[in-house]
């Protein structure tokens, strides 16, 4: 682990910077970290205060600008570069809006052109489960696609399909890895799943131990919203609701109620993972309230000292966005563990 203070790290699409944190946490230093949207930019310079940070996007990022960034920090060799390209374009969630044109789908190519520049020994990058089935517009798979890229870079790559809360995430978020080096004298292996599933209420009980806790305001329902609340329990949704409180909308002149999704009114369970984190409402497992940004952030694993920046609605979006902060940690002492 001594030697995990000479080992740097280059971060791409950093967010608010969850990924970092997790591997700032395993004992690498950030020394340069980039992305281009102003509240995550704000987040991320607040909490790594000694980062070189381009608010840039990734596509205007040039050679020089990569290396007088390095410069500024004495850096001479990058080892490991970390990122997730945008996923939105990849999610099921998405599905009704899913361009396989969408120009945000091509951006790993950028990330790629990052590697090429620092040839770091390691690459790790994240992304939805879902773009392992998503093909562009030549019908190709982007999985493919990526693989080939690191291969023209110079890296052998896998990938592995992690489940969050078999990491130390108390959330259902199916995310992919990809590893990648250009060492040729290792084998590519992944960290290994725990047998413990975590689980939403330890996690939020650790905040009621703090005082005066940032990004913790509470939303003030509209009294339809609050009874509908109410009668959700642990573990239910929008279908758990009597019949009356369900949205009704007229179809060929009748009206009739209307389904909805499962994360519509979603009330966690305190002995369960959470559902995935996004920037939907979620409903607190014993209060009949929505989940402040700070138990969003926790059910993430962000520590609660780590300050967003932004609005209620931009601070939803960082967290959503972000890699959990344990998850990264342990692909983080896994490449410690077994290449250093």
């Amino acid at each position: 682990m001594k030697m995990s203070k000479r080992l740097n790290v280059a971060s791409f699409f950093s967010g608010c910077g969850g990924f970092d944190l997790g591997f700032e946490k395993a004992g690498f230093n950030i020394v340069l970290a980039s992305d281009f949207w102003e509240p995550a930019a704000r987040t991320y310079r607040r909490n790594f205060p000694n980062t070189e940070f381009l608010q840039e996007d990734i596509r205007n990022i040039s050679p020089k600008m990569l290396k007088d960034a390095l410069d500024k920090r004495n850096v001479k060799k990058i080892h490991v570069v970390i990122g997730g390209p945008p996923c939105q374009c990849f999610t099921r969630l998405n599905n009704n809006n899913l361009r396989r044109d969408d120009e945000r789908n091509q951006l790993f190519r950028d990330y790629i052109r990052m590697i090429k520049i620092l040839k770091p020994d390691f690459v790790v990058m994240e992304n939805v489960a879902d773009l392992l089935v998503r093909k562009d517009e030549h019908d190709k798979p982007f999985r493919d696609m990526i693989l080939r890229s690191f291969n023209r870079a110079g890296y052998r790559a896998k990938y592995k399909v992690f489940e969050t809360e078999k990491y130390g995430v108390p959330q259902k978020r199916r995310r992919v890895i990809f590893l990648a080096t250009s060492r040729k004298d290792v084998e590519i292996t992944f960290p290994k799943e725990s047998k413990k599933i975590s689980v939403v209420g330890p996690f939020l009980k650790r905040l009621s131990k703090h005082k005066n806790l940032k990004n913790h305001e509470i939303t003030i329902n509209e009294p339809h919203v609050l009874e509908r609340i109410k009668h959700i329990p642990p573990g239910g949704y929008y279908e758990h609701l009597p019949d009356h409180l369900k949205v009704k909308k007229m179809r060929n002149g009748k009206l009739v109620t209307v389904k909805r999704y499962g994360s519509y009114y979603r009330r966690l369970h305190n002995e369960q993972p959470s559902i995935t984190i996004t920037n939907n409402y979620i409903i607190h497992p014993d209060e009949d309230r929505y989940l402040t940004n700070r138990e969003k952030a926790t059910l993430h694993t962000f520590p609660h000292n780590f300050v967003f920046e932004g609005t209620l609605e931009a601070v939803s979006q960082q967290i959503a966005n972000a890699v959990p902060p344990a998850l990264a940690e342990r692909i983080a002492k896994h490449i410690l563990k077994e290449y250093y």
